[in-house]
């Protein structure tokens, strides 16, 4: 669904002189006694705010639109200024027509404050809570305007430290906002996660129909966690009907500024369903249960880590390396961007997401030089698609410019710096970086989280290989290498690529799992130094095309990558180097070799094998039982949706995987961990359901399901 960005404008009737205006649904976005007065009275004291979340370790609010933002700055400013907060206040909140960010600087007075300059403030109002109000929105709204996400549809997750700043999300206590860009028929129903409170805002019922449709929310009740409150400044009967219908106990209250109700309500259902085996689960209750083993120390596993950690797991990372990215996330650069197809699909929407995960992720780190790599943009050579189907495409899907562009030949090849024969996509959020650097940068994110007990959280055993995985009596899944007992815990987590079906192997059959279906794709990089070749061309920036060139650190070019299945040899070998330059060659970054020349004097490589999954989609998730134990359990078979199948998970933990990435590790991997900590500990999902499903590991057993149901019908219609 496109995004349209929202047009400002001044009221035509002169009633809202300073409040802005809508002209598409004539109206204005607050009440004219104040935003944040609203706010505070409607939204945060109709569901019990600041109290209800003291104590809490996560607290989750769904708003139903985002608007200018004022619900959630005036949220984010008292839960500041709570000694007794939540440690993690997560703010969910969909709008159809975001703000551009130059717009949403103008509406919060940003044209020339600066956050730690109180001089720039404007006069102060002589009201001191308006005064606290004012300097506390100037100050959040510059956090928010500098993480603001290029206007693509579908999920943006924002993380903010403390203080109020941008940030990856290690501090102790942290806010984030999942922001989800679209219409909200078609989000909501997408998403998933256990909400505590409701803000059920937007434009005036008559004025926008759609969003207060009690269809829509009516449903309100399948995110609905225990004590969940809901609260609007509408008092319409849809509205409170739709409530009630949806579970809640439905009171009206004095409203704001003058009106005189509101509703406040209370989730009271009669029934509450049990969760689907591959649904939400609750997280365990136990602290100690909050534990998991994960196994594999690359970019999934570092990834995995840190996502557990920063959110109050502890972790037993185990490798039989002596550290970190040393198997397939071990090249020297690897690059990281989306994809654009002529629809925009589950492996668009999907890789764009991603690609937008690893670069909030890394970019700070490049910027800051903490990681080598660039982050400015990356051209995708495409000689397949004229410039007239590109610029189609773009208009077709309204992606916005400020995420990707088709540059034809002449400006691809100046931006590129390289004689490229064909346009191709420049994605703005993207780039190349150093997979061990991240991985090592991740690690100490995750070693810098700390517990209750103020003890660390990650604890990582290094030249440790593991040979096969139990279940025992216990209830907790062991880690073990030639019968004796490694490690212990209530989950474990596979982030070890293709050894990861060995292991699965070793399970006894009452405990077996469906078979990942994994194929180990071998690949060469070839790097070329300065010295070793004179006439070498440096792109200004990474391009990819059939293969791809980037500009290392120290001046050499890295390109590659050969894509060989079934192909176990680990020696660097000289055809391949050959196939590496060739394609470079044909990006212009080297001159065309002839068979019978020899190659450069000092080239290096490296070889590695990616473990790659039949629709290049990672499996991120719990197991579901083998087809053998489906088979023993009749009333299990159900295959009319990937969430019903049967898993590998219980109260207390479960096994889980996270693999799969094949040759875009570095795109994939930011998004995967946070996918993967939705799952076990109950966050809400980066991600809308579909493509939650579609990264599903049950996915492949669906699929073999249906197909095997399908032939049953046709063998006895026959």
């Amino acid at each position: 669904m496109p995004v349209t960005p929202a047009a400002l404008g001044e009221s035509p009737s002169g009633q809202a002189a300073g409040v802005p205006y809508s002209p598409l649904y004539d109206d204005v976005y607050h009440a004219v006694a104040g935003a944040w007065a609203q706010a505070r009275h409607v939204f945060m004291g109709g569901n019990g705010l600041p109290h209800r979340w003291q104590g809490r370790k996560r607290f989750v609010i769904l708003e139903t639109g985002f608007g200018l933002g004022n619900n959630f700055l005036a949220t984010w400013a008292a839960w500041q200024r709570d000694e007794l907060r939540c440690d993690h206040l997560v703010f969910i909140s969909i709008e159809k027509h975001p703000l551009r960010k130059e717009d949403m600087g103008r509406v919060h007075g940003l044209a020339t404050f600066e956050a730690d300059d109180a001089s720039h403030i404007a006069p102060a109002p002589s009201d001191q809570r308006e005064q606290q109000d004012q300097h506390d929105r100037l100050r959040l709204a510059r956090g928010l305007i500098d993480a603001w996400p290029t206007l693509t549809p579908g999920l943006h997750t924002l993380h903010f430290e403390e203080a109020g700043h941008a940030t990856h999300g290690a501090g102790a206590r942290r806010v984030t906002l999942m922001l989800g860009l679209g219409d909200i028929a078609d989000l909501l129903p997408k998403l998933s996660a256990q909400v505590d409170a409701f803000y059920l805002d937007g434009f005036a019922p008559a004025k926008n129909p759609q969003m207060w449709d009690e269809a829509l929310l009516s449903r309100l009740n399948r995110m609905a966690a225990p004590g969940c409150t809901a609260a609007t400044w509408s008092s319409a009967r849809g509205v409170r009907d739709a409530l009630t219908q949806a579970g809640f106990r439905v009171d009206r209250v004095p409203g704001f500024a003058g009106k005189r109700d509101m509703v406040r309500a209370m989730y009271e259902p009669r029934f509450v369903p049990p969760a689907l085996p591959g649904g939400v689960w609750p997280e365990p209750v136990s602290q100690k249960d909050r534990h998991a083993i994960v196994l594999g120390a690359g970019l999934a596993g570092c990834a995995a880590a840190r996502a557990l950690c920063l959110e109050g797991w502890r972790v037993t990372l185990i490798d039989q390396h002596d550290g970190p990215a040393q198997e397939g996330s071990g090249n020297p650069g690897g690059m990281f961007h989306s994809v654009l197809h002529a629809e925009d699909g589950i492996h668009s929407r999907a890789h764009r997401a991603a690609a937008l995960a690893t670069w909030r992720l890394a970019a700070p780190w490049i910027t800051a030089h903490r990681l080598a790599g660039q982050a400015g943009g990356l051209l995708r050579l495409d000689a397949k698609t004229s410039a007239d189907q590109a610029h189609d495409w773009l208009l077709h899907q309204s992606l916005p410019a400020d995420h990707v562009q088709w540059l034809d030949l002449p400006e691809a090849q100046l931006r590129s710096g390289l004689p490229v024969d064909s346009g191709g996509w420049y994605f703005h959020q993207a780039g190349w970086l150093h997979p061990a650097g991240l991985t090592r940068l991740m690690l100490d994110e995750a070693a810098a989280a700390r517990g209750h007990d103020a003890l660390p959280l990650l604890q990582c055993l290094w030249r440790t290989p593991i040979d096969g995985i139990l279940f025992n009596e216990k209830g907790e899944w062991e880690a073990r290498y030639r019968d004796k007992l490694i490690a212990t815990a209530p989950s474990l987590v596979l982030c070890c690529a293709n050894q990861s079906p060995t292991l699965l192997a070793s399970l006894p059959e009452d405990q077996a799992v469906a078979p990942l279906p994994l194929s180990p794709v071998r690949g060469q990089i070839t790097r070329v130094p300065q010295t070793g070749r004179a006439h070498l061309r440096l792109p200004h920036i990474p391009v990819a095309g059939s293969g791809y060139v980037l500009t290392l650190p120290d001046g050499a070019l890295l390109c590659g990558a050969t894509t060989q299945q079934y192909d176990a040899d680990p020696a660097v070998r000289e055809a391949d180097h050959r196939h590496n330059l060739s394609q470079a060659a044909r990006l212009g970054a080297v001159a065309s070799l002839a068979d019978h020349e020899a190659l450069p004097a000092q080239l290096e490589g490296r070889s590695a094998w990616r473990a790659t999954t039949p629709d290049r989609l990672p499996l991120v998730g719990a197991l579901p039982w083998s087809l053998a134990r489906l088979s023993a359990n009749p009333g299990t078979r159900r295959i009319d949706q990937v969430r019903l199948l049967p898993r590998e998970r219980q109260e207390r933990g479960g096994l889980y995987v996270l693999t799969g990435l094949g040759s875009r590790g570095i795109t994939w991997c930011a998004l995967a961990a946070e996918l993967l900590a939705h799952w076990m500990t109950g966050a809400p999902c980066p991600v809308e359901l579909d493509l939650r499903d579609a990264m599903d590991p049950a996915r492949f057993l669906v699929r073999h399901l249906t197909r095997e149901a399908e032939r049953s019908k046709v063998t006895a219609r026959s």
